[in-house]
Order: structure tokens, then sequence, then C-alpha cells
């Protein structure tokens, strides 16, 4: 290879996320609930025909984007998936600077291509883009819209206003902090390889990962970013642990591979947006009390400053993981499908780069705390 073209490598790069597509039995009433619990806005739809059996919603809330595919017909891959796993994410999609290094890339490393790179046109221009499998069912569409102008993807037409929208309070949430998946066992470390081989991705270090929670979280983590710091994806795969089993043997076990867990979607102010959220009717998921007198009781050694009252976020079922640098706010909606295989993370970071890790210890000690203690004499 020419430095020339080691030059190219280089510079092909994710630039950040694009979209997420999830398949699920029903898109119409999965794309509405987004709307009414979440906050997003209905963006647009493409209906299904005979040569595309699938009916797609697709929603929006200021640069997070989801489009929601379900099948019109009992054959075809989405049909299959939904059987084998239920409502699922099924692809998470990255725009890109250079789709034809990448993909090159990506075949070269060995990767498998779903679908090389395909060009659709509308009155708004052509779109460009390519499909690589990734962890279990997954899929990464890789994005070229230098010469597309349209709302979304070609086929699709705009949708008109949710009128609750005017009746309902606004969420805040701004965008994609990161994605996070669980992995079968004895795959995380070629995960994190496939990025940094296929998509021009780093190893991503972050706090949480100098302190040894693998007892509490019974689970191993491993991360990567891209190099704009504007992707960010986690993934975890089982520990022995001191609980029996691991959240990632159970979300395996659900959903029958390996798959996205969470989503955490970013707000300036996540007391206004878990406020807004509950009024919606979104589930959240709440803490046991002693949680916070144990915060409390460990914000006394620190020397950082929680602009937010400790009574504030236990009113607001919020989780806090903290340093002497800075802090990090989160809170988590129960499972939104069937299967207990997707929620979503609400997160707010002031000054703080962690995945909130330091919960599963703390929350672990509260939950001791709950139990009364025994008479040793007996």
């Amino acid at each position: 290879m020419t430095k020339g073209q080691e030059d190219k490598k280089d510079a092909a790069k994710v630039l950040d996320f694009d979209h997420l597509t999830f398949w699920v039995a029903n898109a119409k009433t999965a794309s509405s609930y987004f709307v009414s619990r979440f906050g997003f806005k209905p963006l647009a739809r493409r209906d299904a025909n005979e040569t595309n059996p699938i009916q797609a919603y697709a929603v929006k809330l200021n640069k997070i984007t989801i489009i929601f595919e379900s099948p019109t017909t009992s054959e075809g891959a989405i049909s299959n998936d939904l059987t084998a796993h239920g409502d699922f994410v099924k692809d998470v999609a990255f725009a890109v600077n250079d789709l034809d290094e990448l993909v090159r890339r990506a075949t070269l490393e060995g990767a498998k291509i779903v679908k090389g790179i395909t060009e659709e046109n509308d009155k708004d221009g052509t779109l460009r883009y390519a499909v690589l499998k990734t962890y279990g069912d997954n899929t990464h569409t890789l994005i070229d819209r230098a010469n597309y102008s349209g709302l979304l993807l070609p086929g699709y037409e705009a949708t008109d206003s949710d009128p609750l929208d005017i009746l309902l309070p606004d969420t805040y949430l701004k965008f994609i902090d990161h994605v996070e998946g669980n992995l079968t066992d004895g795959t995380l470390e070629s995960t994190t390889t496939w990025y940094e081989k296929n998509l021009n991705m780093q190893k991503f270090w972050c706090v949480d990962y100098k302190h040894d929670l693998v007892p509490y979280s019974c689970i191993n983590s491993s991360s990567v970013i891209n190099q704009d710091e504007t992707v960010l994806l986690s993934f975890n795969e089982a520990a022995k642990g001191l609980n029996p089993s691991s959240k990632a043997t159970d979300f395996v076990k659900a959903l029958g591979t390996s798959g996205v867990e969470h989503i955490a979607l970013y707000t300036d102010d996540i007391i206004a947006s878990i406020r807004s959220l509950k009024a919606r009717g979104a589930e959240i998921l709440s803490w046991p009390p002693t949680y916070y007198d144990l915060i409390k009781e460990k914000l006394k050694d620190s020397t950082v400053n929680v602009l937010e009252s400790i009574e504030m976020l236990k009113e607001h079922n919020i989780l806090i993981d903290f340093d002497d640098r800075g802090y990090m706010l989160q809170a988590f909606t129960k499972h939104v499908q069937a299967r207990p295989t997707l929620f979503l993370e609400i997160i707010q970071r002031r000054n703080h780069r962690g995945f909130g890790a330091m919960n599963y210890k703390w929350v672990f000690e509260a939950i001791e705390r709950l139990t009364p203690a025994t008479d040793k004499d007996n």
C-alpha cells in the first residue's frame, strides 16, 4: 500500500449516528409509543408494496432518528427475525465521510458485507449506502448523504404532526450518547477488534475501567469511539460475580443472540427530562431509598460539587456516579418491548465520561442496607 493509500485509509471514518432501525411486529403502534411516551415527533413513512412488503414509520427528536419497520407478509427476513428475537434494534446506521474506502477496508478485513455500495435516487438527489453485519443478527448501514437533501431516505414521505404534541411537555432529549450491546460469551474482544479494523474506530477508556466492579456487575465491558468522539459504543459479556446470573446472560437468553441492550439519550437537564417523561406516562425504574443515603455519605469525602440536590435526584429516580473531576446522572426506563431486551437510558454529563459503573456496587450496597441485620448470636 502506498503512503497515499494509507492516508486515505486512515482518513475514512464514521462521522455520527445517522439513525436506528427497529424491527417490530407493529411499526405504527411502536412509533406512536415513542411519540407519546418519549416526546419524539412523527417524521416520515414508507408504505409497503408488492416488491417491498415492509411498512415503515420514522420519528425524530432533535438529532435522534428512529425508523420502525414491520413486515406485511409472513415470509422474509423481518418475519423470521421477529419470531426468533421479538421486537429488537436491527440496525445502527452511521453517517460516513468516505463510503467507498470504508467498504473496501471492511472487505479486506473479512467483514461480512450484507449489501454492497448501493445508490437510490429520488427528487432530492442520490443517497449512497452499504450494510455490514456486526454482532448477533445486527447490522450497520453506512450512509453517504453528500448528494442527498431529502427528509430521511428515498421512498419516504413526510407525515403530519401528532395532535398530542401541543398538549404534552418537551422531554429535552438531544442526541444519542451511546449504544450498548450484550454479547454471547467469549466474543467481547473480537467484537471490539471488529470496530477497530472495519470502521476505523478506537478503544475508549473511561474512568469505570479503573475499578474492579465485576463482582457487582457480573460483566466484562469494553468500548469503542469514533475519531470525532461523536459515536460511542459499549459492549458487555457475562462474568462471574456475586449474583447468580449476569445481565448479559439473561439478555442473550431472552433475545436468542447478541444484540443492543439499551440506547442512552443525552439531555442537558435530566431532572426536567424525567419529570416530563413521567408526565407522559413513561415507566422509569426506581431505586431503594438507602441508595441516596449512601450517596450522601460518599459525597462528604468528595471534592466534586454536585449542583442538583440529592433529594431531587431521589424524587426523580436518578442515579449519580462521580470522581474528583466531575459527575454524571442517569435514569432508566423499564423495558419498552414484550421481551426484556431493550430499555432507554437518560443521561446527563458534567465533566464525566463514564457509564455509571459504580452504581452496580452502590445499588448492591443499598439493597443490602434494606435487609435487617441478623443477630449473629442466633
